[in-house]
């Protein structure tokens, strides 16, 4: 029986896709010449925030750009394409494309751990039509989780007020992918550590672990299992609400047992942490720390701390991993530009730029930049290749400004936001580690505007602007539709 698990290195990776993007990339591939070497501009962004969410936390592009430096098709892959219904009379010119496919384009992105609003670009990808199209899916899968998961990780992180976070979740994670992906996207997003083995293996994460209450039980005695675990692991926090925790306390502190800490994972967490503190306390522990867990939220810390209750570390799994309260981030990939030689008729849909550029349409003809935008009801887009100028006053975020590309920002210091990653299929600089990326967002919390940490703070605005010179070729374009 084969695996499942996708790698880059069995390149399983290219069929993780949609099937229409293979169908697509089939009739761009064998239609006219000029459509095929047709150039597209697309960006990935957040149309709308999840659920009570004031900001997003840009994640996943290390992956993303491994994907896209790896991505091949193989025989046995094509093979199994033309086994399908609907490729069985595609010419065999298209596959032996595909066996050849690499990716050549142009990336740029948001430094991951970035905080951005709806509608700002993550990241833009510039190349073929076709290669644009094939790459999609995969695209908005990894960024569209591991953001979804570094901002749930922002806010708890945030409701902890410096309060150690401890990501717990592999378990209740949908998948074992999405498990060490959830421990890498927390971690940006703030968290201390991850109990993801993997992840600390492959991503140099900090790991934490405890024990399971089927190692107390695996002893006669409660306080057998605690003297045990303690001895071989003197640093590690004791399970304390197999039976009773408060009892279980009690007998740690009668044995001398000279722990670091308990953990609390069930029950009344205010109350019963207040109870430890003064037992721990009177007994002599006062340097021992209590960590709570089971089912912890932004809102549930929240809680807790504005009690005052006595808690040094908290432990976030399902809530965290899954983003329990809204699990989805609306991501989408839109087609803001296309070049074509400028011989080529334009759509009612399109808009010249003022500016041709310097590429060469297949070694001969000069390229034209033609805007596009999309009108659906409730999905439109602004058109163009687009920049984020981030303008900060008193080391606040004020204004994000998003303008076309090439529009020179004079007034003010502003902050560019998207880079360019990736050159013509070479990649011009390594992802930073993620402790790097981690750094970089706590940064960005620490510029965010206090509203917009209140996690009961629903803007009706975000600090995004949108230049004049794009709005004039936005109404440019919808007068001629």
């Amino acid at each position: 029986m084969e695996s499942l698990l996708i790698s880059a290195e069995n390149n399983d990776i290219s069929l993780c896709t949609d099937f229409y993007q293979l169908t697509m990339a089939a009739a761009y591939y064998l239609g006219p010449k000029p459509i095929r070497k047709r150039k597209g501009i697309f960006e990935l962004f957040v149309r709308k925030l999840p659920q009570n969410r004031s900001y997003i936390v840009a994640a996943g592009l290390e992956q993303a750009l491994y994907f896209l430096l790896n991505i091949r098709f193989n025989e046995k892959q094509t093979s199994y394409l033309k086994s399908t219904d609907a490729f069985k009379t595609i010419s065999k010119d298209f596959f032996e494309y595909l066996k050849e496919f690499k990716f050549t384009g142009t990336v740029w992105a948001v430094p991951e751990g970035t905080i951005l609003f709806p509608n700002e670009p993550i990241l833009r990808i510039e190349s073929s039509i076709i290669e644009a199209q094939i790459v999609e899916t995969y695209l908005l899968s990894i960024i569209n989780f591991q953001s979804l998961i570094a901002t749930k990780a922002s806010r708890i992180v945030n409701a902890a007020r410096g309060k150690p976070v401890i990501e717990f979740g592999s378990r209740r994670a949908h998948g074992p992918h999405a498990g060490v992906l959830a421990a890498r996207a927390s971690y940006i997003g703030g968290c201390s550590g991850t109990s993801n083995t993997l992840a600390g293996f492959k991503l140099g994460i900090p790991v934490f672990g405890t024990m399971a209450h089927s190692f107390i039980m695996a002893f006669e005695k409660e306080d057998d299992a605690f003297e045990q675990f303690n001895s071989v692991f003197p640093s590690s926090f004791l399970l304390v609400d197999t039976y009773d925790s408060i009892n279980a306390i009690k007998k740690i502190i009668q044995a001398r047992i000279p722990i670091n800490g308990i953990r609390l994972d069930s029950g009344d967490l205010y109350s019963l942490s207040m109870e430890t503190r003064n037992l721990l306390d009177k007994a002599g522990y006062r340097d021992s720390k209590i960590m709570a867990s089971g089912d912890l939220n932004e809102y549930l810390i929240e809680d807790l701390l504005k009690k005052d209750a006595p808690i040094d570390f908290f432990a976030a799994g399902t809530e965290l991993v899954t983003s329990r309260d809204d699990p989805a981030m609306n991501g989408v990939y839109k087609l803001v530009a296309v070049k074509l030689p400028s011989s080529q008729s334009l759509s009612c849909s399109s808009v010249p730029s003022e500016n041709k550029t310097g590429d060469n349409y297949n070694g001969d003809n000069e390229l034209m930049l033609l805007y596009k935008i999309k009108k659906s009801p409730g999905k439109k887009t602004y058109p163009g290749p687009k920049q984020i100028h981030r303008f900060l006053e008193n080391n606040l975020l004020k204004t994000d400004l998003v303008t076309l590309e090439d529009e020179n920002i004079s007034e003010g210091n502003s902050i560019p936001l998207l880079r360019k990653v990736v050159d013509r299929g070479q990649i011009l600089e390594e992802s930073p580690p993620v402790h790097m990326l981690r750094s970089l967002h706590l940064k960005q919390l620490n510029i965010l505007p206090s509203k917009f940490k209140d996690l009961y703070f629903v803007p009706e605005k975000f600090p995004v602007e949108y230049s004049e010179k794009l709005n004039a070729v936005l109404r440019k374009i919808s007068s001629n539709q």
